[in-house]
Order: C-alpha cells, then sequence, then structure tokens
C-alpha cells in the first residue's frame, strides 16, 4: 500500500428519510408483534406464577392413594416420586414451563427491539437538531 493512496476518513452520512422510516417501521412491527402476543405472555407468567404450586398438586395427586391406603406420609411421597405416572405429569408440567419462559423472552426481545428503535430515532432527532 502507498502512502499516497491514503485518505482522510470521511464523517458518517447523515441518515436519510429512509433510516428514519425503517426504525419508524420496527416499532410499528414490535409493537404489532407485542399485541398479538399478549394473550399468551398472560398465560405465560399466569403459568411460572404457580408453577410451584402446579408440582405441589401433582405430588398431592400421586401420594393420594397411598395416604388413603395408610401409608405413612414420608413413605407415600417417595412411591409418588417414584411412580412413573407423576414422573410424565412433571414432565408435562415443565415443557409448559419451558414455553412459558420461552414466551416471555419473546415479549422481552420485542420489548427492547421498541426501546432500541426508539433510542435510535431519539439519536437521529438531536443529531438534526445540531446541523
Amino acid at each position: 500500500m502507498n502512502v499516497q493512496e491514503l485518505k482522510s476518513p470521511t464523517p458518517a452520512s447523515i441518515s436519510d428519510w429512509s433510516d428514519v422510516a425503517g426504525l419508524q417501521q420496527r416499532m410499528v412491527e414490535s409493537i404489532e408483534a407485542m399485541q398479538a402476543l399478549a394473550d399468551e405472555v398472560g398465560t405465560a407468567r399466569t403459568i411460572l406464577e404457580f408453577s410451584s404450586d402446579r408440582r405441589k398438586r401433582a405430588l398431592a395427586r400421586a401420594c393420594a392413594a397411598a395416604l388413603a391406603g395408610g401409608e405413612s406420609v414420608a413413605k407415600a411421597e417417595s412411591q409418588a416420586r417414584a411412580d412413573e405416572a407423576y414422573g410424565k405429569e412433571l414432565a408435562v408440567l415443565q415443557r409448559e414451563h419451558e414455553a412459558a419462559e420461552q414466551t416471555i423472552a419473546k415479549w422481552d426481545v420485542l420489548k427492547i427491539t421498541w426501546s432500541g428503535a426508539q433510542s435510535l430515532l431519539a439519536m437521529q432527532r438531536e443529531s438534526v437538531k445540531h446541523l
């Protein structure tokens, strides 16, 4: 490379309307996706809120037969935890919990996308003020 070929860096060009329109479109798309996801988010938050109670209830159902048969609580709980049906119910609860976490994560990503676009638009507005 020859020193004569080096050029001083040019400042980044000022964004044009297409940049602003793209950011606004991203905000609109985020809001629409959040509105579409709102019901799922409500369900997901409920699942997460009551996840512990749902596991306890599954264990109680599994223990009920042994307790009705006169077994001690400790023995009934041990048998319930070893029961295949209890394990399957826990697996279902785990999948529901995972799906709820994924829904909340999608919601968070949409909020971050919207917030990022909002910040970039604010930066664009400030750069236009200083022209």
